[in-house]
């Protein structure tokens, strides 16, 4: 029998976790996206660790390769350092700290099913009906293109939903280009300065997803507005591969969303 320490046991275990998540949540939602396989693609990579880490580190990182050692070493500390600090700010974004007043809100697209809303974007609608309800002259951007198996766009089936929610067509301005994140700001603060009296200063309400709000903040504020997060909550069970998801979406915003 292969005698394995304790750090190879727990990769091992990592890893069936990751991929037993996977299976589940696919099964769960019906569908394949990143976040669902991207568990099973950490977990797969934990496994094979666990399984033969301890032999790789006994013939290749012997006394012949002390410099790379050090270095895969020191990437690790570094990825899983990055990893904990954004899953940090990740969880500290998800509280709701939104005025009780304001004059524009925001509401993030998150996929259609042909041209009915998905459960995730009703989710974010249904808030923003309830923040307009209460501030009768607050105006709204339904921000989201068109993408594969929609039928129209994003955009156009907020603003249907809210306008069959008694929201006046007039108070609602749909930005349908954006294909990301970076592009639902930069679009929408071209709608917005084409009203009267906005200010970028002021704050803005932003209604996305939980787990969604920190990037979205960044990203909001490289387009020159002041966000304010409205979040959603998020389905327990698929809250892994969101927030697994979302720390890569992290890194890349930082790194190249400009």
């Amino acid at each position: 029998m292969v005698k394995r320490s304790w750090g190879s046991w727990l990769s091992i275990l990592a890893g069936i976790i990751g991929i037993l998540d996977t299976i589940v949540v696919t099964g769960l939602k019906g569908g394949v996206n990143l976040g669902t396989i991207l568990p099973a693609g950490v977990g797969s990579l934990f496994l094979l660790w666990g399984l033969w880490g301890d032999k790789f580190r006994n013939t290749l990182f012997s006394q012949r390769f002390p410099g790379l050692r050090k270095l895969i070493r020191w990437g690790i500390v570094l990825l899983l350092g990055s990893f904990f600090i954004i899953e940090g700010l990740i969880l500290w974004n998800t509280e709701d700290r939104r005025p009780e007043q304001g004059k524009v809100l925001i509401i993030l697209g998150a996929g259609l099913n042909g041209e009915q809303l998905s459960w995730t974007l009703r989710e974010r609608v249904d808030k923003g009906v309830g923040i307009l309800a209460e501030n009768p002259q607050m105006k709204v951007v339904v921000s989201g293109g068109q993408g594969p198996g929609e039928w129209i766009p994003e955009a156009e089936a907020m603003a249907q939903y809210l306008i069959g929610q008694g929201i006046a067509p007039e108070r609602i301005l749909k930005e349908d280009r954006s294909t990301s994140t970076m592009e639902n700001f930069r679009f929408s603060r071209v709608l917005l300065d084409q009203l009267e009296g906005f200010d970028p200063a002021e704050p803005v309400l932003v209604i996305t997803s939980d787990f969604h709000m920190f990037r979205s903040k960044i990203l909001a504020e490289r387009n020159g507005l002041n966000p304010v997060g409205v979040p959603c909550s998020t389905p327990w069970y698929i809250r892994p591969n969101a927030y697994l998801r979302e720390y890569f979406a992290v890194v890349k915003s930082i790194l190249i969303d400009r």
